[in-house]
């Protein structure tokens, strides 16, 4: 359980700068679900985003709870394009 606990915190670490530099985020839930997104808050238990892709979920804004997140980075498709920061 603890190395699940220093994951959480690099990925709150990680989800400030992304919100401080603009940085596009990818995001994977343990239940499959994709969100290419940007970071619009960040929470104790939960970070908010703005979805702009897959195209199911384009334009919409969620609530994702920290422990239900398996993988969280920057967006390579983001940084291959040139429209990283």
């Amino acid at each position: 359980m603890e190395m699940v606990k220093d994951k959480i915190e690099r990925w709150k670490l990680l989800a400030e700068l992304f919100l401080n530099k603009n940085i596009k985020a990818y995001i994977k839930e343990i239940n499959g679900d994709l969100h290419f997104c940007d970071i619009l808050f960040v929470g104790e238990d939960s970070v908010r985003i703005y979805n702009y892709g897959p195209a199911q979920r384009a334009g919409t804004k969620d609530t994702l709870y920290w422990i239900n997140i398996e993988d969280f980075d920057e967006d390579k498709n983001e940084v291959k394009n040139g429209q990283s920061n």
